[in-house]
């Protein structure tokens, strides 16, 4: 009754045209402060001229490639920094090394006993791949890069075969992403990305031609929010996700040896793919010469941060080849190099406390020992199946203060520390504020990203992915530590 109620409410305040703009203004959560602060327009002003990289992680519901176009082109739009045709798209790279070869066949992972990946056709379609971005700031020296991390070409033969074709049948077609899972097209960043024929279009036909049994707005709810938004979640913390951080290392290895200088030296800009040679200045010692700044959607801070689990974890030594833990060694090498790198990271919308409870820690008694949970039925120690958030954040915080320490070993007050910012819309359905991690503190900030309809109403989808277009947000991230924005 409740519920009719308020939906009567909705239609009214729809039909009448009673909203509330979104508010300019930045609230501050009592875990910290606008002032404390740095940003990335700090970064691209720094001594040196280095490059600076935004490594940019999607959350869930994607499809395609070019979830940072609206990041991009508000730094132009809103900031003024830049026309939106200034960003150069220098180079498309894939995850191609360890179970991502070309010679090597697709996982051995099934579905209710159906593999996922068919042939080697399949999984090369199925490989994540990094869109290296490149601009120059107005009022600002330094060459800003945005590595575009795509993920969801790994997710999609399961959502496609295993959830969307058989919903067809349930709450009914979503025709949209029918047509999604059953076209082919080649890689095009600029449009919606690579694509490969999960159901075939004739399948698709038929699956679009069903009678929905479900009333429309709980049917979209389910085959948006549901099973193309939250079977992501569910996958990422399953078995998938060992082969998802593997691509998403090497897409970061990728991105680490990325020269801008070398952007445009050949066609489409692939020139400056695989140019920098950070190994050889890991080799000198302590450098500042490219800096590091994480965005995450949603998902992607757990997937970003994952990626300091490591890759040998679990594997024994003598199960590898030379040349496969070589590679490892590289990666996990490129790893903490970039995270060394690495002082300031930003969470849209951040799912961490509901993903977290997938990984649960053990109590140590006092004297060290892990207890036992009761009921466990067994005389050991339970183990979380991987490192939790807590020890990855303490990692990242361990290799950036000794690589600042070794940079500035006489100057503890030039030291940068580790800054998490996470931002949300309160009336997002999809955030969570995020807590302290261990002696990391979060500072959380809110801002309003849609319009209110006098209080009772704010469009969900507007809330949940218009971090990047707010205009409050984006001052916050680019402009210096003043932070005009605070006092608005």
């Amino acid at each position: 009754m409740q519920t009719g109620k308020l939906l009567c409410a909705l239609v009214i305040l729809a039909a009448v045209g009673g909203a509330t703009q979104a508010g300019a203004k930045v609230i501050e959560d009592k875990s910290g402060s606008l002032k404390t602060l740095t940003s990335i327009g700090d970064a691209l002003d720094s001594p040196g001229r280095r490059p600076v990289h935004i490594l940019y992680v999607h959350g869930i519901h994607r499809v395609g490639a070019g979830d940072s176009e609206q990041l991009r082109e508000s730094i132009c739009t809103k900031l003024k920094l830049c026309a939106v045709s200034d960003w150069k798209n220098a180079g498309v790279e894939f995850a191609d090394k360890g179970e991502f070869s070309n010679s090597i066949q697709p996982p051995a992972l099934t579905y209710l006993g159906n593999p996922i990946w068919k042939n080697a056709e399949e999984w090369r379609a199925a490989a994540p791949f990094v869109v290296h971005w490149v601009v120059h700031l107005r009022h600002h020296s330094a060459t800003l890069i945005l590595d575009e991390i795509n993920w969801w070409p790994l997710v999609l033969a399961l959502k496609c075969r295993r959830i969307e074709a058989n919903e067809a049948y349930l709450a009914g077609p979503d025709r949209d992403l029918l047509q999604v899972c059953s076209q082919q097209s080649k890689q095009d960043p600029d449009e919606l990305g690579r694509f490969y024929p999960w159901i075939t279009a004739e399948q698709a036909k038929k699956l679009a031609a069903i009678q929905p049994h479900a009333v429309l707005i709980n049917r979209l709810l389910k085959d948006n929010l549901i099973d193309w938004g939250l079977s992501d979640v569910v996958l990422v913390v399953g078995q998938m996700g060992d082969i998802l951080r593997d691509a998403l290392r090497q897409l970061m290895a990728k991105s680490a040896a990325f020269d801008p200088n070398e952007a445009g030296a050949s066609s489409g800009g692939n020139g400056a793919v695989g140019k920098y040679d950070w190994k050889a200045q890991l080799s000198r010692g302590a450098a500042m010469d490219q800096e590091f700044i994480g965005v995450t959607h949603s998902l992607g801070s757990y997937l970003l941060f994952n990626t300091l689990n490591s890759d040998f974890a679990g594997v024994p030594a003598q199960n590898l080849s030379a040349s496969e833990a070589a590679r490892k060694t590289d990666e996990e090498n490129a790893i903490h190099y970039i995270f060394e790198r690495t002082s300031l990271v930003y969470f849209f919308a951040n799912q961490l406390e509901m993903l977290e409870i997938t990984n649960l820690g053990t109590a140590s008694n006092a004297a060290g020992e892990a207890k036992q949970p009761a009921g466990s039925g067994t005389g050991q120690a339970m183990a979380a199946p991987a490192a939790n958030f807590r020890a990855l954040v303490h990692e990242w915080e361990q290799l950036q203060a000794n690589f600042q320490t070794a940079l500035h070993p006489n100057d503890e007050a030039a030291r940068e520390k580790i800054q998490v910012v996470a931002w949300s819309d309160p009336s997002d359905v999809l955030t969570w504020r995020a807590p302290r991690i261990g002696d990391v503190d979060v500072v959380n900030l809110y801002v309003q990203n849609a319009v209110h309809w006098l209080w009772i109403f704010e469009s969900p989808p507007s809330a949940h992915r218009n971090y990047a277009a707010n205009k409050d947000v984006l001052r916050v991230m680019f402009e210096d530590t003043a932070h005009p924005a605070a006092g608005n």
